[in-house]
């Protein structure tokens, strides 16, 4: 396969509650980092020693509470996504996202989970 997986980048989950939630997060050792508006009333926590960051966002009038989307980090999104392509998987992407300024693709898996693929360089 062309383009590297270099590991999970992020998890985007739902909840009802978000302060809730930093303070559920926070007591088994996720580091808070900022609130953002990415998407709607949301913050970002970090998993201590990794680079892997938790977006949880409070569920609007459409969302339910779970895992939106999981995210892997990739050495070269174009060339992964030409042959995700070619083997029949159908990419949303390559794109720029607006609200974090990052390249990402998104395709779905085989159980219709979400899932992006993220390069940042």
């Amino acid at each position: 396969m062309k383009g590297k997986n270099l590991g999970l980048d992020h998890l985007h989950i739902y909840v009802n509650d978000l302060e809730e939630a930093i303070q559920f997060y926070g007591t088994i050792g996720l580091e808070f980092i900022e609130y953002s508006q990415h998407g709607g009333k949301t913050c970002v926590m970090k998993v201590p020693n990794t680079n892997l960051l938790f977006e949880i966002q409070q569920t609007g009038v459409i969302e339910n509470p779970g895992i939106n989307h999981y995210a892997f980090l990739v050495d070269n999104l174009d060339e992964l996504t030409e042959d995700l392509k070619l083997k029949g998987l159908y990419v949303d992407g390559p794109l720029i996202s607006k609200s974090t300024g990052r390249r990402l693709a998104t395709i779905r898996d085989s159980h219709g989970f979400l899932v992006q693929l993220v390069q940042t360089e």
